[in-house]
């Protein structure tokens, strides 16, 4: 059996969950292709180029963004590469991009089975009653789809999926690579930070944990230091605020390689995530709960209800509420050295279940799923749809 699993591009988490499906299918007897749109371009560019990727990772438009390459010529180009390749299963991004237009179109076409991978909730995305009516259309035509965890059943079954077709493990990390196997000795320290992460934009909402930061250095007497790692449209509005407010306690930090973000992680206390709506998991917590930190994360986000444990790794919190948050900064410092540990194991404890393996896993029982299902067949208006929808792609 071959397998393909296709997106606009294959970034920062996505080689080790692609490196370890290959070797769990291979060992399965099913051989899986790779087929990214774009080598270039993408929010996640600065996690390097995919030069060095292994002989079955295909990628169409090695020197070009996504952003400049046309809805139709991405869909006759990954046609053309399904073409080559006659997989059986195709495992495709959300319908909204390319790959995931052409996936299902090919897959219909062809009378394959394709399985939809995506993260969107219903919350995240806005849609007119008309966007609904298509992706419920397209939907009819796919097999099964793969996504975080058992949160998104309502965003799905929303859309038409029975229980039976979601399958799930999408949003994990390489959990061997993130885990320390010294927490104890590296979280001995009082006087460890603050630490959040992250695209410098909007929906990230760091200048509400500014906000909340500010009081909570009132409220303190040796506040710790507040560490922001990345860059984005919003950083000057952020670095005015800092100087504006004279938070000497606050620092900021480019995006790091993940070499350079293992340690940093390691040397904080605590890792808070702001976010509001269109967090559609924020793999960031999944970083820092390996890393062995409690875990201050708005309940907007998507791993929130899934991987925080109020009072046990963490708490939730209001993005819209500064006062709640900097209670919660407050609370995090009141805390002893033990008492954080027993919180960071705890995070560790809960995520040791969100390593590559689950990702393996959802998707060979979306395979073994889909191989026994009968082929979709689709109305006229589904199929007008399909031929004419292309996707597209929209830079955050």
């Amino acid at each position: 059996m071959k397998i393909v699993i296709t997106h606009t591009d294959f970034r920062i988490y996505w080689p080790a969950r692609l490196h370890a499906l290959t070797v769990y299918l291979s060992n399965k007897s099913i051989e899986l292709q790779i087929i990214e749109i774009a080598g270039a371009g993408s929010p996640y560019a600065f996690s390097g180029s995919s030069a060095s990727h292994p002989a079955n990772w295909h990628c169409l438009f090695p020197d070009k963004r996504m952003e400049d390459i046309s809805p139709s010529e991405a869909n006759i180009t990954l046609g053309k590469k399904l073409n080559e390749l006659q997989p059986d299963v195709v495992f495709a991004g959300a319908i909204a991009f390319p790959s995931g237009a052409a996936g299902v179109r090919w897959a219909v076409e062809h009378k394959k089975r394709v399985v939809i991978f995506d993260n969107a909730r219903l919350a995240d995305v806005p849609r007119s009653w008309l966007v609904d009516f298509i992706k419920k259309k397209i939907y009819s035509c796919t097999d099964a789809v793969l996504c975080p965890s058992k949160a998104w059943m309502s965003t799905f079954t929303y859309f038409g999926f029975k229980e039976s077709q979601i399958f799930y493990g999408l949003n994990v990390v390489d959990n061997s690579f993130w885990q320390n196997q010294d927490s104890t000795e590296s979280h001995k320290s009082t006087s460890g930070y603050i630490l959040t992460i992250g695209r410098q934009i909007p929906k990230k909402n760091f200048l509400s944990l500014l906000n909340a930061y500010q009081g909570y250095i009132a409220n303190t007497v040796n506040p710790r230091e507040l560490i922001l790692v990345g860059d984005g449209p919003e950083h000057e509005l952020l670095v005015d605020f800092v100087k504006k407010n004279r938070l000497n306690t606050v620092k900021f930090l480019p995006f790091k390689s993940q070499d350079e973000l293992k340690n940093i992680y390691q040397r904080a206390d605590c890792f808070v995530l702001p976010s509001k709506h269109g967090e559609t998991w924020g793999l960031v917590v999944n970083e820092a709960m390996v890393s062995g930190l409690p875990v201050l994360v708005s309940n907007q986000i998507g791993c929130a209800s899934t991987l925080v444990k109020d009072g046990m790794n963490g708490y939730t919190f209001s993005p819209d509420n500064v006062n709640e948050l900097t209670e919660l900064l407050l609370k995090m410092d009141g805390l002893s050295v033990r008492e954080r540990l027993e919180m960071g194991e705890k995070s560790k404890e809960i995520i040791s279940d969100w390593g590559l393996d689950r990702f393996c896993l959802g998707v060979y029982d979306a395979i073994q799923f889909v191989s026994g299902s009968a082929a979709k067949k689709s109305g006229v208006v589904t199929r007008l749809i399909l031929k004419l929808w292309r996707g597209r792609y929209r830079p955050v």
